[in-house]
């Protein structure tokens, strides 16, 4: 039989869900005041009809797929087609569909960390090997960062090798890859025939200019595949909504797998999704709530990093603020300020035993929760 662990993040969350005296900084949804009205009250005149009722497309509603290839098309300033997109029972449906459909048993998935953890999980699920990289660098005056090294990623391959996954913004980490890094590591996976995987969901929080799309070169090559949700930009994610954006031919050899799997898609949220595309100032509305929380979280953390008991980077995109503690592994601290200190983080090794000292803090939580999860975590320090 095959057993899967439930993730870290769950554990943690279950946990700050079973009283209100937890303030979660944990799970990565957005909390700032829930998915949009005008969604919400379109949805109720769905309801007054049928139209959501009964089995769709094991492809998704044909008109999200094409307006999701026109604002694409859109946006980028190339041609994209329905064929193109794939709608996924959020972003992990995708993600599901590429390794059940690619994958046979003993293959490999390389994943840089740290990283989501379902990119390992779901190796397992497929009953293929997950084989981590280390993407931490030290520093000679003892400091650190995080740095993508395609050279690394080259080193672990094999010729087992069928997928390579990674997110930009990154999750846990904040920081943004480059495109000219990624077209990079797309030109040497096209000769090696390996899929490469841009899980984009934080693709609506980048904070600096540096961040651009790896989404049009799916036009320039077989191997590539961007991965989208509905849950980060929307708050959207107890509805499971999102998409993938692939070749043609690659979409055809997945669409069985999500008719094994889900027989069709949740109509309602699809047809929720099509409505929000054309009201891009509620995305906005989020972004601007997140960006302003970012810069609240990095002031009320400034007396903990000038006592030296946390150190981070400035986050470039996503929602987490990565702290560095003076803990070997942070597991628990982490537990210890869960249970004492009643707030909710993520321990590092979550996302790699690479990241053992770090906490995550999801800084996407209405104003009061973070400075009062911030105040707790304090107390207990100082």
């Amino acid at each position: 039989m095959l057993e899967i662990s439930l993730s870290g993040i769950k554990k943690i969350e279950e946990i700050a869900r079973s009283s209100s005296e937890y303030i979660s900084l944990s799970q990565g949804s957005i909390k700032v005041g829930g998915i949009p009205q005008a969604i919400k009250d379109h949805v109720q005149t769905l309801l007054k009809t049928d139209k959501t009722d009964y089995y769709e497309s094991c492809w998704g509603i044909f008109a999200l797929r094409d307006r999701l290839a026109a604002v694409l098309s859109a946006r980028y300033g190339k041609t994209f087609i329905p064929q193109h997109i794939l709608p996924t029972h959020g972003c992990i449906g995708g993600l599901s569909l590429l390794y059940l459909s690619l994958l046979n048993p003993g293959d490999e998935v390389i994943i840089p960390e740290p990283a989501y953890p379902a990119y390992s999980t779901l190796a397992q699920a497929a009953r293929a090997k997950a084989v981590p990289v280390s993407l931490l660098r030290t520093k000679a005056d003892g400091n650190y960062d995080w740095h993508f090294d395609i050279e690394r990623i080259k080193a672990v391959a094999t010729e087992k090798t069928k997928i390579i996954i990674f997110s930009n913004p990154w999750n846990p980490l904040g920081i943004v890859i480059p495109l000219e890094t990624i077209k990079g590591l797309l030109a040497w996976c096209e000769e090696r025939k390996i899929v490469l995987v841009v899980d984009q969901a934080y693709e609506d929080y980048a904070f600096t200019p540096q961040f651009t799309s790896a989404t049009p070169l799916v036009l320039e090559s077989d191997w590539m595949v961007t991965a989208h949700t509905f849950s980060k930009n929307l708050a959207m994610s107890g509805w499971r909504v999102g998409y993938l954006v692939l070749p043609p031919a690659l979409s055809k050899a997945l669409v069985g797998m999500q008719d094994a799997l889900l027989n069709c898609l949740n109509n309602t949220a699809q047809y929720a999704a099509l409505f929000a595309l054309d009201h891009p100032e509620m995305v906005e509305h989020h972004y601007k709530i997140v960006a302003e929380n970012r810069q609240r979280a990095i002031d009320l953390l400034q007396p903990l990093v000038r006592a030296g008991h946390v150190s981070f980077k400035t986050p470039e995109g996503g929602f987490y603020i990565f702290m560095k503690t003076n803990e070997a592994d942070a597991t628990a601290l982490c537990m210890d300020l869960l249970h004492n200190a009643k707030v909710a983080l993520i321990p590092g090794t979550t996302f790699g035993e690479v990241s053992a000292p770090f906490l995550r803090l999801n800084y996407a939580r209405e104003p009061h929760l973070i400075e009062e999860g911030v105040k707790r975590i304090i107390s207990y320090f100082m």
